[in-house]
């Protein structure tokens, strides 16, 4: 099992990750252009598969041996929280994969369909930004006795 600094270490690392991967996204959807869409719309598509392929390698690895079990192995107590997480997660690659598809569906003559999957890829984002703090703040609290902070 990992260790507070471990996990700690390594939360910091994938959210870093995260949120660049998050801010190339973003800048890509709120820039969509009136000219050259057909590259605009190509950039979309691989941006977007990167940001859900690193998504859902992440929720994997948060499963499988991620700081999940270390959460629940110190703090039994966390166990709706962290179910809630998990929840979450299931929920989200589905979510995640429907948009993907949308949007590899897009064509450049359909403007409105455009700005409704862009619409709908900012609200992803935020969905998943709230998940990734919440899961900040599990931690903190499981954590800030082993790390010194009995606050």
């Amino acid at each position: 099992m990992p260790s507070p600094s471990e996990v700690a270490r390594w939360l910091r690392e994938q959210h870093d990750k995260i949120e660049e991967l998050a801010a190339s996204l973003t800048e890509r959807v709120d820039n969509s252009p009136r000219v050259k869409v057909d590259a605009w719309l190509k950039d979309l598509k691989d941006e977007f598969e990167r940001f859900r392929a690193h998504m859902q390698k992440h929720f994997a690895l948060e499963e499988e041996g991620g700081y999940l079990a270390a959460v629940l192995q110190d703090r039994p107590g966390f166990h709706d929280d962290v179910q809630r997480l998990r929840d979450q997660h299931a929920e989200a690659g589905p979510l995640m994969t429907s948009i993907f598809e949308e949007v590899n569906h897009l064509e450049v003559g359909t403007p409105l369909h455009l700005l409704d999957s862009c619409a709908r890829i900012r609200n992803l984002l935020g969905i998943l930004k709230e998940h990734e703090t919440t899961e900040d703040r599990l931690v903190l609290q499981a954590f800030s006795q082993d790390m010194g902070g009995n606050d």
